[in-house]
C-alpha cells in the first residue's frame, strides 16, 4: 500500500502503533523494515523524515483491519 502526503511523522507512528498486526516500510530495492519498532521508528524519523515531509511510502500491511485503519486516519 502506498500513503502519500505524511506530514506529521509523529501522528504516522502513533497510528501505525495502533495496528494489531506488522506494519513494514518497503525500501527501494524490497528490503522490509518492521515500523512497529521503537528503534526502527526513531531511525525512521532521523533519516526518511529529516526534511519534515514525506511524499510517499510504500508499506505492507498484511492485516485489512489495519490497512483500513491507516486509510481512514491519514
Amino acid at each position: 500500500m502506498k500513503v502519500r502526503e505524511i506530514e506529521n511523522p509523529i501522528k504516522f507512528f502513533s497510528i501505525v502503533d495502533r495496528c494489531q498486526g506488522d506494519v513494514e516500510l518497503v525500501s527501494g530495492v524490497g528490503d522490509c523494515i518492521n515500523l512497529k519498532s521503537k528503534v526502527t521508528q526513531m531511525y525512521t524519523l532521523v533519516n526518511v523524515f529529516r526534511c519534515g515531509y514525506v511524499r510517499e511510502l510504500e508499506l505492507s500491511v498484511p492485516n485489512p483491519s489495519d490497512r483500513e485503519l491507516i486509510d481512514r486516519s491519514l
